[in-house]
């Protein structure tokens, strides 16, 4: 998940990755997710995606879609919704 200062986000996801909108004010926030683009990126081969990773695709797109409140815990960013989530910053 990387967000632009102006709220534009990419979602990377495990087969694809989505446009959004992130606005944050406060503890609050709010992702709109765009669409999952129909086909798969260039650099996937045949086969490296399976249906279950593009049905886990579809599943966490819903859970962002649904994430109200956000904080900071240990360096970490913590997304809460129905589900919690919790991203760290790539250190490679």
């Amino acid at each position: 998940l990387t967000v632009a200062a102006n709220g534009n986000a990419i979602v990377d996801l495990w087969c694809k990755s989505v446009s959004a909108r992130v606005d944050v004010s406060d503890a609050a926030i709010k992702i709109e997710p765009g669409a999952l683009p129909e086909t798969l990126p260039e650099m996937m081969g045949a086969g490296q995606c399976t249906p279950q990773r593009m049905r886990a695709d579809e599943d966490m797109l819903a859970a962002l879609a649904q994430v109200t409140a956000w904080r900071n815990q240990g360096g970490a960013l913590v997304l809460v919704g129905p589900q919690t989530f919790k991203f760290r910053a790539a250190t490679n």
